[in-house]
């Protein structure tokens, strides 16, 4: 029995990965001609929504989500446990957050925000300046050999409730911003111990949560992390704390497309304070996607990312503090074909295509003083940014970025979230143990202007914080 108690969770975790990566393979060999005919059927709304039809009638949802008797009777029994018993495995967090964002955007020789600025799809002004009121809300469960993890975040934009009639049919309205209704799973996963000793530790995980939690990066991993995660950890006495991370992720249930990472790292090399980190991602979808695009360019990403710490001696400043460094390259090296630039002649589309070759490199360097922890604490970060337009996928950078009011696309327009240079800087102080103040000021501007158009984004943002 102690050997199904140790090996099943992990069969459990291979057996999904294996699944998925048959399936992936076995759309991948279908041909862009047999899916044709789908295509005709498609229409714009199916394809917009990541539910419809793919998971089925009410119905079968419903069935789906029917346990089985031994499986009811065994959560029954854990709802039967005193919430006092329980208190020595469950920790309860969260915090509350009110937020202000000043930003500035022009591109196309014309302002993005401010006045005149008005979103062209919804036809709505854009301000400058954002106000939203958060909560997040964390339960962390710990026993024995496992654990579980639950994070609810309501994040919603400050202002009254909009009556809802919309502008054309009554101008003269009770019209607002506010709104009520944003929750967001954002994490929920568990976790299993598999194996540990006095240096070695095994564990995987499975469920929700962001690339960042688990892989380091001041540019990459902003996506979402639907999958399986294995961890290794190992101390080598007298050389360093050895780590080795490993993961598979959903990217579209639709076509079977999985993405995987893994990431090494180093930390304290020979106690001189010295980290080292190595990741790998590979994005690609072999095959055809949700929109039948054939080896879509959206996802032609394998990067390669290097990360240097050093962490100061505390005497030095009188506070913790470090200098870091990272470089990427996104190995699969491409001219991106775009959509959405029928304004273009042949020559000047074309000219834009090859200026987009090579474009595949990123980096940042900075430095960071300070930890706060009780009141009267602080930290202050400083970063220089540098992300080509072909070196991370569009939407899981997680730099400063460009502003993108206007949520453009890369691979339609050649405008998005890459392409661009700029400095960072975010100070943190603590006015109590448990209110803080959260301040960043950013900017950035285009490094190929000649790719989407010069093109200038700024923000400064406030943020109050009271965490428990």
């Amino acid at each position: 029995m102690k050997f199904f108690k140790y090996l099943l969770p992990l069969a459990m975790a291979v057996g999904i990965a294996s699944a998925a990566s048959a399936s992936d393979s076995s759309s991948s060999s279908s041909s862009s001609s047999s899916h044709s005919s789908e295509h005709e059927l498609a229409t714009s709304s199916e394809l917009s929504s990541s539910s419809a039809v793919q998971d089925g009638e009410d119905f079968n949802r419903e069935l789906n989500e029917r346990d089985w008797d031994a499986l009811r009777e065994f959560i029954i029994t854990k709802r039967t446990i005193d919430l006092q018993e329980k208190a020595c495995n469950l920790t309860i967090s969260g915090d509350v957050r009110t937020e202000w964002r000043h930003l500035t955007e022009k591109a196309y020789g014309r302002n993005l925000r401010g006045p005149h600025a008005v979103d062209p799809y919804n036809h709505l002004p854009i301000s400058r300046n954002d106000f939203d009121i958060e909560c997040n809300l964390r339960f962390d469960y710990v026993c024995g050999r496992a654990w579980a993890v639950a994070h609810l975040q309501f994040d919603n934009p400050a202002g009254v409730i909009d009556n809802g009639v919309g502008c054309p049919a009554d101008p003269d309205g009770y019209h607002g911003s506010g709104r009520t209704d944003n929750l967001n799973l954002k994490r929920c996963y568990w976790g299993y111990n598999v194996y540990t000793d006095s240096c070695t530790r095994l564990d995987i995980e499975i469920g929700r949560r962001r690339l960042y939690d688990v892989f380091d990066s001041e540019l990459e991993f902003l996506s979402q992390f639907d999958g399986i995660l294995a961890k290794l950890n190992f101390t080598w006495e007298g050389v360093a704390d050895l780590y080795w991370k490993s993961a598979v992720f959903l990217v579209d249930e639709r076509v079977n497309h999985m993405a995987y990472v893994t990431e090494l790292g180093a930390l304290d090399i020979m106690d001189s304070g010295i980290d080292l980190k190595y990741s790998f991602i590979h994005w690609n979808k072999y095959g055809i996607n949700r929109c039948f695009a054939d080896n879509p360019f959206g996802f032609k990403f394998q990067i390669s990312q290097v990360i240097f710490k050093y962490h100061l001696d505390p005497d030095l400043l009188d506070e913790p503090a470090e200098l870091f460094a990272g470089f990427l390259i996104n190995h699969n090296r491409h001219k991106t074909y775009f959509t959405d630039v029928t304004h273009l002649s042949p020559e000047e589309y074309k000219k834009l295509v090859d200026r987009t070759k090579n474009q595949n490199l990123g980096f940042y360097l900075g430095f960071l003083v300070g930890d706060v922890v009780k009141e009267g604490d602080w930290s202050f970060e400083a970063q220089y940014q540098y992300v080509q337009a072909n070196a991370i996928p569009d939407n899981d950078v997680s730099g400063i970025g460009r502003g993108n009011v206007l949520g453009e696309s890369y691979t339609a327009s050649s405008r998005g979230n890459t392409n661009f240079k700029g400095f960072r800087f975010e100070g943190l102080y603590a006015l109590t143990d448990n209110l803080s103040l959260d301040s960043i000021i950013e900017w950035s501007t285009a490094i190929k202007k000649n790719i989407g158009g010069p093109h200038n984004y700024s923000k400064f943002e406030l943020e109050a914080i009271y965490a428990f």
